[in-house]
C-alpha cells in the first residue's frame, strides 16, 4: 500500500515538473 502511494506522489511529481519545464519554454519562445 505505501509503495504505490509512493510511486503515485513520486509520478505526481514529475508530472509537475514537465508542466512547469513545458511552461517555461513556451515562457521562452
Amino acid at each position: 500500500m505505501l509503495r504505490s502511494m509512493y510511486s503515485g506522489v513520486a509520478g505526481l511529481k514529475v508530472h509537475q515538473t514537465r508542466m512547469d519545464v513545458i511552461g517555461n519554454n513556451i515562457a521562452n519562445v
